[in-house]
């Protein structure tokens, strides 16, 4: 009796081993998994993988007003990516164009009033994309083009999900406005920057308290104005996207 005793205590010790070995498994199985979502900072993936530990694993509980906080340059190259989805062209950064002579195609670029280039700020985290007149309007109007919608549309959705604030600003060359509808090009500048609020408002659903206006005219030109492409260059409309604190 005294063996047979031993012997299930014995028995009854191997499984309770196998229990202890079988829990670590899963923990560390879950740790890699874990590490494996992290490493791609893919948001959607890691609030799923969250979210199948709600409720039971106490300690991975993912809150919904939680973020998964990205490196600045990549919340912007995630923006280009998306923006270039839409629009078949490309998107240049002004920053590095503008320390050298503009080549040819770039030229061509500006010129056709198609450009949409990308400018990182003085501020870490904050950049603007700066659209050339005709990739928004006609010229002398400020009736956005339909399309100029898609581009928007990505606009809207960014500032929707993401903790930015947009600034909204509308420039001019220094050429006199002529036509009835536009009194000065500080009256143009503003009325296309509104157009632009007004879509990502009024279509995009981007709540005001993240959205401001302002309207410049000549008085910020990015290139001088005594160039066909300086002057093409200044007639554009800059959103500007700042972190919020």
């Amino acid at each position: 009796m005294a063996r047979k005793k031993k012997k299930a205590e014995s028995e009854g010790g191997s499984a309770s081993w196998m229990v202890t070995f079988s829990d670590l498994s899963t923990l560390l199985l879950t740790f890699f998994v874990l590490l494996l979502s992290m490493s791609s900072l893919n948001e959607k993936a890691i609030r799923s993988t969250f979210q199948n530990f709600d409720k039971t694993s106490g300690i991975l509980f993912f809150k919904e007003r939680q973020k998964v906080r990205k490196n600045p340059d990549m919340v912007m190259q995630d923006l280009i990516k998306s923006v270039k989805s839409v629009y078949i062209a490309d998107v240049r950064r002004l920053d590095e164009v503008s320390q050298t002579p503009w080549k040819k195609d770039f030229k061509l670029l500006v010129s056709s009033g198609n450009a949409l280039l990308v400018k990182k700020r003085w501020s870490p985290g904050d950049f603007s994309f700066i659209f050339g007149d005709r990739l928004l309007f006609e010229s002398g109007s400020a009736t956005l083009k339909p399309s100029a919608y898609p581009i928007l549309d990505k606009f809207a959705r960014f500032l929707n999900e993401a903790s930015y604030k947009a600034y909204v600003d509308g420039h001019t060359d220094d050429v006199p406005i002529k036509g009835p509808e536009f009194s000065s090009n500080e009256d143009l500048a503003l009325a296309r920057g509104y157009a632009v609020l007004n879509y990502l408002s009024t279509q995009g659903k981007v709540p005001s308290t993240k959205l401001a206006l302002a309207g410049y005219g000549d008085t910020q030109p990015l290139a001088p104005n005594n160039t066909l492409e300086g002057r093409q260059l200044n007639r554009r409309v800059e959103i500007i996207f700042e972190k919020i604190k």
